[in-house]
């Protein structure tokens, strides 16, 4: 009976040692795809690696950027400590770097091979000189288009939008001939985050930008004009659903066989190629055409999804021993054969990842000439910025169909946006000139009165 008792003291001892060892995690994920799905398997892995020594708890989150942004704003604002590891949109760092860890003060160096990522991401991963986001993926645009269509009706790939233009106002016209839910392009228009990358990205491809040399410049012809465009697809070839549609309503469409044309990102592959698709062998990726040849080049918005380990995680080092390998290129590369696409120049010269993925030859060209949306301009405010894009592109595009004359409403609308963004690039200043002065007073106060000690 002694020996009983001795024997389980010891046992609730060593168990009362494991348990103070053991960390529970909380982790977000999207579910997007098979993201979620990828990045489970990825933790169990890790989790066996610890020798199970430690859980993770995955907390799934919306699905509308937005609704993402107010969530993390809520809780970092909160300075909660529930949730360790964020995954982060790509324009987020510059609004949660302050209270996000610097992962500098926790990883040897060269723990993390940053030469291989992309110069862009890697840009991105920094905040104020502290590294506090890995990539979990990265993304860049791309043009889906129906190869088989175009060998039908003697087409060849464009290079430019005029060129997309009018193979797919012919197209449309040929294939409405039996079917009347028939598209030339279809793209995403909702009022929502994806509607801000697609019109940066067309922008650049006409030379023009939404910011220089500090100020918004989103008035100008080359923006005009990219405009007028997008309303003339809108008018003749494409269907006014778009202005309601997300990347997956997009790709419902697409995948359906009902368009010859669809702007999205790379995790589109692999789900429309799938047998059980209409699509499956019959579509090819371009890059994103250019929008005029004497300014403008071939680009992609670039996007794709950090992690990072919150300032207020009462776990930081296991947290970021976590994304570490989440983010290492052996993960990369799992991901990769899914068409989510690497942060890491190498793989897309590894033999396994492209031949599950041919077109990553097409992304790798387009990752080196992304343009980005202007997060690092705004900061904090970024997410104010990218509504005001969104909501009057979607409402010139929407009044766009009652009136004649494109040019004059493409004026109307970008005039009155890049006064707003102006205000909100001049309250930023002036907020961040207010807090300098209001520092400079206090340490005037505090000299003053040692001073006065004296």
């Amino acid at each position: 009976m002694r020996n009983f008792l001795r024997y389980t003291v010891v046992g609730l001892f060593s168990l009362a040692m494991f348990d103070a060892n053991c960390v529970t995690l909380k982790i977000t994920c999207r579910a997007k795809g098979i993201e979620l799905e990828l990045f489970q398997e990825a933790i169990d892995e890790w989790i066996k690696l610890t020798g199970d020594q430690h859980r993770v708890e995955v907390v799934t989150l919306p699905h509308s950027s937005n609704e993402c942004f107010a969530l993390y704003k809520q809780w970092l604002s909160a300075k909660s400590f529930d949730i360790d590891v964020l995954q982060m949109d790509f324009p987020w760092v510059g609004a949660f770097g302050d209270v996000l860890t610097d992962l500098k003060q926790i990883y040897k160096d060269g723990e993390i091979d940053e030469k291989d990522i992309f110069p862009t991401i890697n840009k991105n991963m920094y905040f104020n000189g502290k590294l506090v986001a890995l990539p979990a993926y990265t993304d860049c645009e791309v043009m889906y288009y129906r190869k088989d269509l175009l060998e039908k009706y003697g087409r060849p790939v464009p290079n430019t939008w005029q060129e997309l233009y009018e193979t797919a106002k012919f197209i449309q016209e040929q294939e409405r001939r039996t079917n009347n839910r028939f598209y030339g392009y279809v793209f995403q228009a909702k009022a929502f985050e994806m509607l801000t990358c697609n019109f940066v990205q067309l922008i650049d491809t006409f030379g023009g930008a939404v910011i220089k040399d500090g100020r918004a410049v989103i008035s100008s012809k080359e923006c005009t004009d990219a405009l007028v465009f997008l309303i003339n697809c809108l008018k003749n070839a494409s269907t006014r659903s778009v202005l309601n549609y997300s990347e997956e309503e997009a790709r419902g469409l697409f995948q359906a066989g009902n368009a010859v044309f669809m702007n999205s990102w790379p995790y589109a592959w692999s789900l429309m190629n799938d047998s059980s698709t209409a699509v499956s062998g019959k579509i090819d990726v371009m890059p994103i055409p250019v929008g005029n040849l004497e300014k403008g080049k071939s680009s992609g918005v670039i996007g794709g999804w950090f992690f990072s380990v919150s300032k207020y995680s009462k776990h930081a080092p296991i947290a970021a021993d976590l994304i570490k390998f989440l983010s290492s290129k052996a993960q990369h590369k799992i991901r990769a054969k899914f068409a989510y696409a690497p942060a890491y120049k190498s793989l897309y010269k590894d033999a396994e990842v492209l031949e599950q993925n041919q077109f990553f030859s097409v992304l790798s060209n387009s990752l080196e000439n992304a343009v980005a949306r202007p997060s690092l301009t705004f900061g904090k405010n970024y997410p104010r910025a990218s509504q005001e894009i969104f909501n009057v592109i979607n409402t010139a595009m929407t009044e766009s169909l009652e009136e004649v004359d494109d040019v004059k409403i493409a004026r109307k609308y970008l005039s009155r946006l890049n006064r707003k963004l102006n205000i909100i690039i001049d309250r930023k200043t002036h907020k961040k000139k207010s807090s300098e002065g209001s520092f400079k007073k206090l340490v005037k106060m505090v000299k003053s009165f040692f001073e006065s000690q004296k």
